[in-house]
Parts: structure tokens; C-alpha cells; sequence
């Protein structure tokens, strides 16, 4: 459990208090509503949604509105939009908080998802200066929340616009930003560059939180030691191990505390997921399981079981090579700590 929040906030997204320096990303099919609860209980600092594409919203795809279900104890929470057409963006903006009342929207400026950014959204909206000022200004007007944005470095080598949009979103009302130290066109390559997160730090008035490359607790501690930024966002390394925002790396985690969380998880996906959990479950199982080192025919009937009941079966023969036995009291005790 992450420990007790200071008294005094780490900063604030406008008016609203934020406590703790460490953050999940907002990841497309790995921070939905079970993942989020999870991680928050573990101590990051607050929670945004998957991206909400507000075309396909306002189509009424369910898929878009199961991405906004959150609990009270997730507060603050953060819905984030993703489109093109800042008009659109403001509409779908209105119509989800009069719904789910988030706390503040995050406006996704970072994806690189080639389906994405070809229409001029996600990362590539950073090539458009003008429509970055038109959807702060469009989504202000039609909530009463703060706003946010996610960035990158900028499109590619070629046209590092990073302050340039962060200068625009913030003088046009977003109350913080979050910024992935890499191009689109670097997608998850390469390495991060964590000198423009201080940059960012250095010459703006709200909070900067760094994001790349923070795979454990010595690199968060850096970035933070490095750029001064408020807080860290950890992206794809909270798959493998959501316990980071207890500050605790993966090879300190008991083997009881993982059972325990994945069994949890598996359990809630249900919810989220009335076709069947299995599915999408496995990108977790498979970042979990990864440590143990386990055989490829090991893990390609983990991953091809169709059956809940087997699949549970196999994953306790692997925990019980890492000498645990009490499955139920470790599963429980897991649980009542998410309670």
C-alpha cells in the first residue's frame, strides 16, 4: 500500500491537490478502470483515462464510455480526448462531464498511432500550432474544470516544437503538462532526452511532469533530481510492475503480492469485459510472468488458454516454483487491500 499522503500537496492541477511523484500513463488497452484502481491504491498520484476519441464518442461507441468509469477513490481524475476538430472536441468535452464529472481533461497531444496522427490528431496536432490554441480555448469555454495536455518532443527531429505548444496550451488555460521526452516519429525508441523536461520546468508556471525511460525507482528519482519536474508518469514499465508507485522495483515484490494482484485483476477485468477477461488479460500475464523466466511452451499455453479455471491452474504451478502455497489467504489479502 502506498504510504500515507503528505499534508501539504505535491502541487496542484489548478485548484485541485495532487499528492505523490508518481503517475500512470494513460495507455490505449492498459490503463482501463481495473489497472487505474489498482495502481491508485499502490500510490500513483492520480488517474487519466485511456484516450476518449471524441468522433467515436459521439457515435456512441461503448467502448469510448467504459473507458470513463472511475471510483470516487480514484479522485482526482482526468478524461482524456483525442481528435482533431477542436468544435468536436469541446461538445464531447460538455456531454462527459455532465455524465461523469472528471475532475480535469487531458488533451492527448502525444499518441504517434499512425491512424491517429494521419488525420492530424494525437501527436500530430503538434503540427498545427493554431488548432493546439483552438482546442484549448473551444474545451475552456465548455467546461468548468481545469485542462492538461500529454506532448512529445514534437513530430521529428526536424521541428522540436515541444515549448512552443506547452507556451500555447498553458496560455490558453492547461493547468499542467505532461511530457514524453521523445518525437513522434521515435515512437517508443530510442532513447528519451530528459533535458527538455527541465526546460519545460524552468519556463513554465504550472506543473511539469516528466514521462520515458523510468523503468524503476533510481531512474524516477533521477528524472525528478535532473529537471526539477513535479512529478514522473511511468508508461509501460507499470505493466510489468505496478508496485513502482510504491516505490518498491520489481525484484523486491513478494511472489505472493503478484499472485495476489493478478488474480484481483483478472477478476475486475470481468467487469470491463463481459466477452471474456482471457483476452485481455494477457498482455499483463505475459509482462508479469516475464521474470520468472518461464519456457515459450510455458507461457504459449498461458497465453492460448481459453479456459479461466486452467489458466489459473497453470499460473499457480508457476508461483508454487517460487515457493508460495497459501493461493487463497494471498488472494484475499490482496484484495482486502484494494478495498
Amino acid at each position: 500500500m502506498a504510504e500515507t499522503p503528505a499534508s501539504e500537496p505535491t502541487f496542484r492541477i489548478g485548484s485541485i491537490p495532487v499528492f505523490g511523484q508518481l503517475i500512470l500513463a494513460p495507455m490505449d488497452g492498459i490503463s482501463d478502470p481495473p489497472f487505474r484502481w489498482i495502481t491508485r491504491r499502490l500510490g500513483s498520484a492520480l488517474s487519466i483515462s485511456e484516450f476518449v476519441n471524441t468522433l467515436d464518442f459521439a457515435n456512441q461507441k461503448h467502448y469510448q464510455k467504459s473507458r470513463l468509469s472511475f471510483r470516487a477513490g480514484e479522485r482526482p481524475f482526468g478524461a482524456q480526448l483525442l481528435d482533431n476538430d477542436p468544435v468536436r472536441m469541446a461538445e464531447c468535452a460538455a456531454a462527459i462531464y455532465d455524465e461523469y464529472q472528471p475532475d480535469f481533461f487531458d488533451i492527448n497531444l502525444g499518441c504517434c498511432t499512425a491512424s491517429v496522427t494521419s488525420r492530424g490528431a494525437g501527436a500530430g496536432m503538434m503540427r498545427a500550432p493554431e488548432k493546439v490554441a483552438r482546442a484549448f480555448q473551444e474545451i475552456r469555454k465548455a467546461v468548468p474544470v481545469p485542462l492538461t495536455a500529454k506532448l512529445r518532443l514534437g513530430w521529428d527531429e526536424d521541428s522540436l516544437n515541444y515549448r512552443e505548444i506547452a507556451e500555447i496550451a498553458v496560455s490558453n488555460g492547461a493547468s499542467m503538462i505532461a511530457l514524453h521526452a521523445r518525437t513522434a516519429k521515435m515512437a517508443y525508441t530510442g532513447k528519451a532526452r530528459w533535458q527538455p523536461i527541465g526546460e519545460l520546468k524552468a519556463c513554465l508556471p504550472v506543473p511539469v511532469i516528466g514521462n520515458g525511460d523510468v523503468t524503476n525507482t533510481d531512474q524516477a528519482r533521477q528524472l525528478l533530481a535532473q529537471t526539477g519536474c513535479d512529478a514522473v508518469m511511468v508508461g509501460r514499465a507499470a505493466k510489468a510492475n505496478p508496485f513502482i508507485f510504491s516505490w518498491q522495483d520489481r525484484e523486491n515484490v513478494n511472489p505472493a503480492e503478484l499472485y495476489g494482484l493478478m488474480r484481483y485483476q483478472l477478476e475486475e477485468m470481468k467487469t470491463f469485459h463481459p466477452a471474456g477477461a482471457l483476452l485481455p488479460f494477457r498482455k499483463f500475464l505475459k509482462a508479469y510472468l516475464e521474470p520468472y523466466g518461464l519456457s515459450s511452451i510455458q507461457m504459449k499455453a498461458m497465453l492460448t488458454s481459453k479456459d479461466e479455471r486452467q489458466l489459473i491452474n497453470l499460473i499457480e504451478h508457476v508461483f508454487a516454483a517460487q515457493g508460495l502455497c497459501e493461493f487463497k489467504s494471498a488472494a484475499q489479502d490482496f484484495g482486502y487491500r484494494m478495498l
